[in-house]
Formats: structure tokens, sequence, C-alpha cells
């Protein structure tokens, strides 16, 4: 029998973030500075944790807070194209207070196909092509880094939790996930189940 167990970090909190940018898939922008210690709190949480390997969603700001949370390890950081963020389609990069009404429309139906986005249904699809793809390249008892994206996170949950269905969807709505914050997923045998949801670095140690 095969376990495998995920570690699942949001990335830090970066300058769109903070200046009120919706960024998905098509845009980045790098950490803020008072990010930065907040990350290192989450690479001490999981310090006692030994690593077989790292993937990251290929957009900087994922790769910036996996280069600080491997930091001293000795792990390459491997991109995959399957966990980028949402495309939110051209509202992708606009401020809030110009398109906050037609992102919350489209996000409410999760399908920004009609601004040229993807649909949850794909997002749904690569979070799973991902996960596939890591639990093959992983061994019995080995623990994995992935760090991505808080609007990926959803279709992590969508696929992994267990839970009814039509409950599954209704926290889906309410689902908070922190920047830095930590996930655990546990995979046997290929099946993948979200065993911890996403907790910051404190939170995470207190358990």
């Amino acid at each position: 029998m095969k376990h495998v167990r995920f570690y699942y970090v949001r990335h830090g909190r970066t300058e769109f973030n903070r200046d009120g940018i919706i960024q998905g898939g098509r845009v980045d922008s790098p950490l803020v500075e008072e990010s930065l210690g907040e990350v290192e709190a989450t690479g001490r949480a999981l310090g006692g944790i030994e690593f077989a390997s790292c993937y990251s969603s290929p957009l900087g700001r994922a790769v910036q807070t996996a280069q600080i949370l491997t930091a001293g390890r000795g792990l390459m950081i491997q991109t995959l194209d399957d966990l980028r963020e949402f495309d939110f389609g051209t509202i992708d990069g606009t401020p809030h207070r110009e398109n906050g009404r037609r992102f919350a429309r489209c996000y409410m139906r999760q399908d920004f196909s009609g601004v040229g986005g993807e649909t949850g249904a794909q997002v749904r699809e690569r979070v799973r092509r991902a996960f596939e793809r890591m639990c093959a390249s992983a061994d019995d008892g080995q623990n994995v880094l992935v760090v991505a994206h808080g609007s990926l996170f959803r279709y992590v949950f969508l696929n992994f939790y267990r839970a009814d269905p039509v409950r599954r969807a209704i926290l889906s709505r309410s689902l908070r996930v922190p920047n830095a914050s930590v996930a655990v997923l546990d995979a046997v045998d290929g099946r993948v189940e979200l065993t911890r949801l996403p907790q910051t670095a404190a939170d995470f140690l207190r358990r």
C-alpha cells in the first residue's frame, strides 16, 4: 500500500493582493516585504518534515514562496502548469473597484469563459491531473510540498474533501485560504483525500 502525504501551501501576500488588483492565472506580482516573515514562519512550522520533492505553480509569486520554504533543504522546485491559478480572462489584472461586480458574477458561477478565461470544470480537471502526476512520481512514505494558489485550492477541496457532494459544494463557497497557509492531503494507492483544511503557521503548530 503506497501512502504519500502532500502539504499544500498558498503563496504569500503579493503587491496585487495589497493593491486590490484581481490576480489570477494571467498576471503576477511579487510578494510584499511584510509577507516574507509570514512565509518564513510557515517554513519553520514545516521544519520538522522531510520533503522528498517540491512542486510549484509556474507563477512567480508561488515560485518565490517555494524558494523561501525550501531554503537550505537542497530541494529542486519543479513547476507544473496545471498548478497555475484560475484564469480570470480579461478581468485578470484589473482593479476590483472597476470590475468587482463582474468578477463576483463570474466567480459565483465559477465560469470565466465569457470573458476569455476558464471554467471551474477545466480547473478541477487540471487539479486532478496535477495530483495524479505527483502521486505517480512519489514513493511510499514520502512527503511532498506543493505551493500554489487560493482560488485553485477550491478545486483541491471539491476534488478531494470526502463529504456529501452538496455539502462539499456549499462548504467550498465559504472556505478560507489565508496567504502562506498549510493544508494536508493524504494519498493511499492513488486515492487522494484532503485531511486537514488550510491553517496559518501558528494554528498548524498548535494542532
